[in-house]
């Protein structure tokens, strides 16, 4: 059985992969892929990872503890355009976070699903300039107490 963690990851790739509402290229949770490999139909190209995550036991005692998690999904889009690039990077930051928020639970995994931080690049070798947004997902899990008797 996968972890929640891991279910709330994939959850946000099959969100991105299979809608109709925004082109995207490539879209993988391979952060290796090498940009000058790909073709022009492969952009933007959108790279997805699961990121730091804050824990908190709420509550104390009993064989099961309840837990809760604010993880942070990192998402990285790749442009390969010289013409209206900041124009283009608004339009991908609005889709995608309109598409994530049709379902801020992520499939029944996840209480919330926010949007909390986007960063531009313009720092890159033309014609490749680089967005990251990091959405922080609040979900609950639980762990079980084990008695050795």
């Amino acid at each position: 059985m996968s972890s929640k963690r891991e279910l709330i990851t994939q959850n946000i790739v099959d969100t991105l992969k299979n809608q109709q509402t925004a082109r995207f290229g490539t879209i993988t949770r391979d952060p290796g892929i090498e940009l000058q490999d790909l073709a022009a139909t492969a952009f933007p190209a959108v790279v997805i990872e699961s990121g730091n995550e804050e824990r908190t036991s709420i509550t104390q005692g009993g064989l099961t503890q309840t837990r809760e998690s604010f993880m942070d999904v990192n998402i990285s889009v790749w442009t390969n355009s010289n013409s209206r690039v900041d124009t283009l990077r608004n339009s991908l930051i609005e889709s995608v976070e309109e598409l994530l928020d049709a379902d801020p639970t992520r499939g029944g995994y996840a209480l919330d699903t926010q949007l909390v931080s986007v960063v531009t690049n313009n720092n890159e070798t033309a014609p490749y300039f680089a967005m990251g947004m990091t959405f922080q997902i609040r979900y609950l899990y639980f762990k079980y107490v084990i008695l050795l008797l």
